[in-house]
């Protein structure tokens, strides 16, 4: 969560989520430290997310409409941005520029700096346009370059499926300069050693080159686990992913977030 608080400028960052209640903690997080630290803060979230972040700031005390009416605070539909952006499903460099440029601007004269949550991305990959999804998070890189901020990127993924890791997902990790973890992704790594212990007899941090490989680098241990072994043993991924899933709801229970 030290990212999240501190956000330093310059960090693109992003984090995966199985239950929708993790994400909007997570980025309530991220918001209210910015506002508290007196930076400016854009959020570019579908309009049902919006409104929940929204809220959330006003439980925290803070003035919503004065913070947006001041400039500090800039708040965008993600859904209409991407039809604004990706007239052909795939995202224009200059429809990307006019639509950014100018609400980033417009913030900058506020506090020590400025923080952004985009919803873009994972939207895009949500559709099943992944490509499209790593286009967008590659030109935030390329904005980064001329205007300062720091960049906080959510996906809604079952990153316990194996299904999740069938797509390119290492070019998202290349395209952040990390992939924060979650408690539930450290206690899905450890129920994903206890399951390779069992069908490998050794568990998958202990083979050679599961921290090492350099797609994998920017993710936290279980999904780099994962991501080593759709590439490396990719007829067992489904068992271990099975077995790993019966460890984690037995340590765990089996009660859910709501989705």
């Amino acid at each position: 969560m030290t990212l999240l608080v501190e956000a330093p400028v310059g960090r693109h960052f992003a984090q995966f989520h199985r239950h929708g209640n993790d994400l909007s903690d997570a980025v309530h997080t991220f918001l209210d430290a910015g506002l508290r630290r007196d930076q400016s803060v854009l959020i570019i979230a579908a309009p049902e997310q919006m409104d929940e972040y929204l809220d959330g700031l006003t439980r925290s005390k803070f003035h919503v409409k004065a913070l947006t009416n001041s400039g500090q605070l800039g708040v965008v539909d993600a859904v209409r941005l991407l039809k604004e952006c990706t007239p052909n499903g795939l995202p224009v460099w200059a429809r990307f520029l006019g639509a950014l440029v100018p609400m980033l601007t417009r913030l900058q004269p506020f506090g020590g700096g400025t923080r952004v949550y985009s919803q873009l991305s994972g939207l895009l990959w949500q559709d099943g346009n992944v490509d499209a999804a790593i286009r967008v998070e590659e030109m935030w890189n390329t904005l980064a370059a001329s205007i300062p901020f720091s960049l906080y990127c959510c996906y809604s993924m079952d990153t316990h499926s194996e299904q999740s890791y069938a797509g390119p997902l290492e070019e998202v990790g290349r395209a952040h300069s990390e992939i924060l973890g979650t408690p539930d992704d450290e206690r899905f790594g450890v129920a994903l050693d206890r399951a390779s212990k069992d069908i490998f007899g050794i568990s998958l941090t202990q083979m050679a080159g599961v921290t090492r490989q350099d797609g994998a680098r920017p993710f936290p241990s279980g999904q780099r686990t994962m991501l080593w072994v759709m590439r490396n043993l990719p007829t067992s991924t489904s068992q271990l992913a099975e077995r790993a899933r019966h460890y984690y709801l037995q340590q765990n229970g089996s009660q859910h977030p709501r989705p």
